[in-house]
């Protein structure tokens, strides 16, 4: 096989992905485009009125008006999210014959040859043309032969019954038709400068990825960027033509010599190399290319937890989803917990950034924890005077906030934090600063999620709370005793097998409705918090 062969495909694919995804931002382009030619047409009728008489000066004043309002409509409906494919060729068809309308308009207030001769006739190529940028071959050959079906009929039926006897060589039938030919020749022409620079742009993406590819690690689209680093879909692709997609976390050339950020940056990777679990993320390499270094990871082809809250109508999740990511993430830091080092002594893993971001849900129901950027053993986090806090605001346990030993009962907090938020809709702690909502942690009042949402059972009530107690001493023991909790559930807040498919489905509904076209597009999310919030303890006191 050609070695270069796998790397053209990848350019054409990654090239077309590009532009299927930059549909609705051209629309909107061509929309905005349209609008303020429509405007501008309807505001020089109107100047016109002592030129081309009041009849036609505000005929043609409120077409170019309605046609201005109509994209505008357009506009608005494209930036709510609103598109479909057959929209395009739609909107092409009342485009292109716009000129149509106008050279009518010319016919009733003046006569045929005035209707030949004016500035809509002129325009059709450049309407054409814009048409014709938009999807592919197809829409340009339909928009150019509508307009040159629709001139030669407007000349033969309307035009031509109204010439004098002996017209203008200029608007006889051969010289009709020869303007039809040219106006069909728009197309073709468009098309093929189209293609012409798709082909150079995939040749010169070719090119920049020659240079710019990640050793084996094919670049698709970025997928988010945080403040030191940003996440790839890429795809792995060694010698033989195998390939396999992955996801790429890269650290920005800027902070490639800092050296705090690339110890946290490596030590994901090393607790990856270590974890090995179906509910985590699995780190698959670690590398220098260039000026920066990178993680490869498994790819989840799904969302974060928080955006699909975010994304529900309601912002929460039925009980039995909710209990089934518990039961899954219960098993995930069970696991984490119960780690051991090679020679089999207790590592004490804690994750300390436990969050809805960094819960991957992938589309077949997946649920995956993610990001130990700022992972430590228990036995490493100790009280050490000027050191920071490291963790999410709102999402800490109360020994975690004010730099205390803590343990895993501590992710637990968490965890039980983000099953009480999916379940009601609404963050558990309150607080309008960092400080105020680790402050909240240790103080704040905590409801059972049923005074938020009635309906929801005693028993998932007091398995919830039992992760939220402030004390650890009284807080839920560890990830199998929650999982045993949880899988004890029946009904319709049984997790399995209700809980998978109710999570499936609320993933499928939400990608629908959040995809241009219904299609099913579902944005991977790789928990970018590679530099998570490093916050003064509120007793002044920090953990490392």
């Amino acid at each position: 096989m050609d070695a270069a062969a796998p790397r053209v495909s990848h350019s054409a694919r990654l090239l077309q992905d590009a532009l299927n995804e930059d549909v609705v931002p051209r629309e909107i382009s061509i929309a905005r485009f349209l609008g303020g030619m429509m405007v501008l047409g309807c505001v020089a009728s109107l100047l016109l009125i002592g030129v081309i008489g009041k009849g036609l000066s505000l005929s043609l004043a409120g077409l170019t008006g309605s046609l201005a309002l109509y994209y505008l409509l357009r506009l608005w409906a494209l930036k709510q999210g609103w598109f479909h494919p057959a929209m395009q060729w739609a909107d092409s068809a009342i485009t292109v014959s716009i000129p149509t309308v106008a050279m009518l308009i010319d016919v009733v207030f003046h006569d045929a040859v005035y209707a030949l001769t004016t500035p809509p006739a002129l325009a059709w190529g450049a309407l054409i043309v814009v048409c014709a940028l938009r999807a592919g071959k197809g829409l340009a050959y339909a928009s150019a032969m509508l307009a040159a079906v629709e001139y030669l009929l407007l000349y033969l039926l309307v035009m031509q019954p109204r010439l004098p006897p002996e017209p203008l060589s200029t608007v006889t039938f051969p010289m009709i038709l020869l303007r039809a030919v040219f106006l069909f020749a728009y197309g073709p022409l468009a098309a093929t400068l189209a293609s012409h620079i798709v082909r150079k742009a995939e040749e010169a993406l070719r090119a920049i990825r020659e240079k710019d590819v990640m050793g084996k690690y094919f670049l698709h689209e970025r997928l988010g960027a945080g403040g030191m680093a940003e996440v790839f879909r890429a795809t792995y692709s060694p010698e033989g033509g195998f390939e396999k997609q992955v996801a790429v976390k890269r650290v920005l050339p800027a902070y490639a010599d800092n050296e705090e950020f690339l110890t946290m940056f490596r030590r994901e990777a090393e607790l990856g190399s270590l974890l090995i679990h179906p509910n985590i993320v699995q780190v698959l390499d670690l590398g220098r290319h260039g000026d920066t270094v990178f993680l490869a990871m498994e790819y989840v082809d799904g969302m974060p937890l928080s955006v699909l809250l975010r994304r529900l109508s309601l912002k929460r999740l039925p009980p039995a989803a909710v209990a089934y990511i518990g039961a899954e993430m219960a098993s995930a830091l069970a696991y984490v917990h119960g780690r051991t080092g090679s020679r089999g002594e207790p590592l004490g893993l804690v994750h300390r950034d436990f969050n809805p971001p960094n819960i991957l849900l992938s589309r077949i129901g997946e649920v995956k924890l993610s990001d130990f950027g700022i992972a430590r053993a228990a036995t490493h986090v100790s009280l050490t005077q000027g050191q920071m806090v490291r963790g999410k605001a709102g999402y800490m346990a109360p020994e975690q906030a004010f730099g205390k030993p803590l343990d895993g009962r501590a992710d637990l907090f968490a965890l039980g934090l983000t099953l009480h938020e999916s379940l009601t809709g609404q963050p558990v702690l309150h607080g309008n600063s960092e400080v105020e909502l680790m402050m909240a942690s240790t103080q704040q009042e905590i409801q059972p999620p049923s005074v938020f949402v009635p309906g929801i059972s005693s028993s998932l009530d007091t398995i919830i709370m039992g992760l939220l107690q402030h004390e650890p001493e009284r807080r839920t023991h560890s990830g199998e005793v929650l999982q045993r909790q949880l899988t004890t559930l029946s009904g319709s807040e049984a997790p399995y097998p209700h809980g998978r498919q109710q999570l499936i489905e609320a993933l499928r509904l939400v990608s629908l409705s959040s995809s241009p076209g219904g299609a099913l597009q579902l944005t991977p999310d790789m928990a970018l918090s590679a530099q998570p919030a490093s916050i003064p303890s509120p007793s002044g006191r920090g953990s490392g």
